[in-house]
């Protein structure tokens, strides 16, 4: 599937259409185709990404001058469009007013000027949370401004129903997990929160909101026992649900990034709507980690999920699961090739060569100024003996700027998997940065260093068009049309809706969601299932769910393109028990639900 390195080419077009549309550029595209910070911490004295290994935290804090701190209420200019080899175009656009989702996070935080968290605060869900059948979406606003939920009416356009919904009482949010914990068919959130308004930030005010099936949640967590994380100091970053002893409901892990908090934890669905803190017990030290984002999937083939902790401060680690009753985890970070990343800050997890394994990408700071902040993004390429190789330099995506959030995803429909990153920090060398849209462009070689990798940066010609100080993505498809869209959350700014306007006769997809409704001993919506899209000679891997992007949640689908392919040969999902549903010669372009023993 998909042209040569050779064969692409990388043109900019004019841009024509309706201001929600995409530019008819296909017609031209098929000629060119045919030719071809001040610390949050205790010690008051570090910003984040930026202690030296040496422990010398002396690097300068510059703040922001006005002009150089980037805001925007106004909708973000719609960018030219990018030609594939294919001839597809790609093109992101601004629908944040259109579609009716207009909101911004604006922390109410007090805290002193040294332990300003409050600018790494601030995330997404995307979800189906009324259960019709299209996403919907959950923004924080931080307390200044109030949460919202907003429902998709099927063609892209939403709702805010956050006070009929219950959702809409100011507090601290940090960040959000969707997942349905008790089982009900609903989806639930779980809210990282660091207190109300008005007062210093305070232990024991996470939030775990229980979709009650009507539109209506309620805040069920200090029955459930998920309140706390840190007794030390407020902390709470992102979280993730995932069902780590395959019980068949889903568990729990949240973050903690100050120095010494113990907020890193791990918490055991009990099967009765609470949980239990099992951190300690399981083998999960928490020795100094600095954790920012979690993703709970299994690479090891044991269909097990590991933890995958991207962690600021040369602190992210790997822990593997023993598979052991009572639940048991080994880290094993430096013996698998991982956590290289020296300012660890988002993570994304996705199989982006094609060879049937999980790869994980870090994103991190890439030091322009020489100052000690690392050396940018890792991505670390899944080996068949379980470790992992990082190539994000060999393959161009080790520069992210000050990295945040990011998410793999097919975005141009040629089978092989794109990545998107947000990015910003409020020191003159990353303000204004712009996000990152990392098409991949390569063919696959499993003997070369690079396995064949390739990614072009194209945000300047396909979009998103964001200079905010990103922090959170969520990728989603709020218009049924296919393909995947992007919510972007920024620090103390505005939220952003980029709709992908993809075009060309060579973007086929399939989208597949799995329902374990009449399966309780597999994770609500599949969650740590795998499945495996095979068109002729190609097979793509897509794991369902357990990762958080930045203080984000993803749409539980997995989503494949397949090129000019009208048929999907096979159709293969992995259950998280064990079992395997095979479906044979399915037509593309549709929303396929699958069911265990399908």
């Amino acid at each position: 599937m998909g042209k040569s390195k050779a064969e692409v080419r990388y043109k900019r077009r004019s841009r024509r259409g309706a201001r929600l549309g995409v530019p008819s550029l296909l017609a031209t595209a098929a000629l060119i185709a045919s030719c071809t910070s001040g610390d949050p911490s205790d010690d008051g004295s570090e910003v984040p990404g930026t202690e030296r290994p040496d422990g010398d935290s002396s690097v300068p804090v510059d703040e922001p001058t006005a002009d150089e701190t980037t805001s925007s209420t106004a909708t973000s200019p719609a960018p030219e469009g990018w030609v594939d080899g294919a001839g597809s175009v790609v093109q992101f656009v601004d629908v944040t007013e259109d579609a009716g989702v207009s909101a911004r996070f604006d922390s109410a935080a007090v805290v002193e000027a040294d332990k300003n968290t409050r600018i790494m605060m601030g995330g997404t869900a995307a979800g189906d949370f009324d259960n019709d059948g299209d996403v919907d979406l959950f923004v924080l606003g931080g307390g200044n401004e109030v949460d919202s939920l907003f429902i998709n009416d099927g063609d892209g356009n939403f709702s805010n129903l956050a006070e009929s919904a219950g959702l809409a009482e100011p507090h601290l949010g940090s960040g959000v997990a969707a997942g349905d914990y008790d089982g009900d068919g609903d989806l639930d959130l779980f809210v990282t929160s660091h207190g109300v308004p008005g007062s210093p930030p305070v232990t024991g005010a996470h939030r775990l909101y229980r979709n009650n099936g009507d539109l209506t949640f309620t805040d069920v967590a200090t029955e459930a026992g998920v309140t706390t994380t840190s007794t030390i100091i407020a902390d709470g970053f992102s979280a993730v649900f995932g069902d780590i002893d395959l019980d068949g409901d889903l568990d729990l892990f949240v973050t903690g990034w100050h120095r010494d908090s113990k907020g890193n934890r791990l918490f055991e669905n009990n099967g009765d709507g609470t949980f239990t803190d099992i951190t300690d017990d399981a083998g999960i030290v928490d020795d100094g980690i600095r954790g920012f984002s979690p993703c709970l999937v299994d690479t090891t083939g044991d269909r097990y999920p590991e933890l995958l902790l991207v962690a600021d401060f040369g602190t992210s680690r790997y822990f593997v699961n023993n598979a052991t009753t009572p639940l048991s985890y080994s880290e094993q970070t430096a013996g698998v090739g991982v956590g290289k990343e020296w300012s660890g800050m988002g993570t994304a997890v996705g199989d982006v060569d094609n060879d049937g394994l999980l790869d994980w990408y870090a994103t991190a700071i890439f030091d322009v100024e020489g100052v000690g902040r690392g050396d940018g993004n890792k991505l670390y390429l899944g080996n068949t003996d379980a470790t992992f190789t990082d190539v994000a330099s060999l393959v161009g995506v080790d520069d992210g700027g000050w990295g945040w959030g990011a998410v793999i995803v097919d975005f141009n429909h040629d089978g092989r998997p794109d990545v998107f990153e947000t990015n910003g920090w409020e020191l003159p060398a990353y303000v204004g940065n712009p996000s990152r849209l990392w098409m991949s462009v390569g063919e696959p070689d499993p003997n070369s260093a690079d396995r064949g990798l390739e990614f072009v940066e194209v945000a300047s010609d396909a979009g998103p068009t964001h200079e905010l100080s990103g922090l959170g993505v969520a990728h989603l498809d709020i218009d049924a049309d296919g393909d995947q869209d992007l919510a972007v959350t920024s620090s103390n700014d505005e939220f952003k809706l980029f709709r992908n306007g993809l075009e060309g006769s060579a973007t086929n997809w399939l989208r597949v969601l799995l329902d374990t409704t009449d399966a309780p001993g597999i994770a609500p919506n599949g969650v740590g299932s795998i499945v495996r899209v095979s068109t002729g000679d190609t097979t793509m891997t897509r794991p369902v769910g357990g990762c958080s992007s930045y203080n984000s949640t993803s749409e539980l689908s997995a989503h494949v393109g397949i090129g000019t392919s009208e048929v999907v040969d096979q159709v293969r999902v992995e259950w998280a028990d064990g079992s395997v549903t095979t479906i044979q010669d399915v037509p593309a372009n549709q929303t396929l639900t699958v069911r265990p023993g399908d």
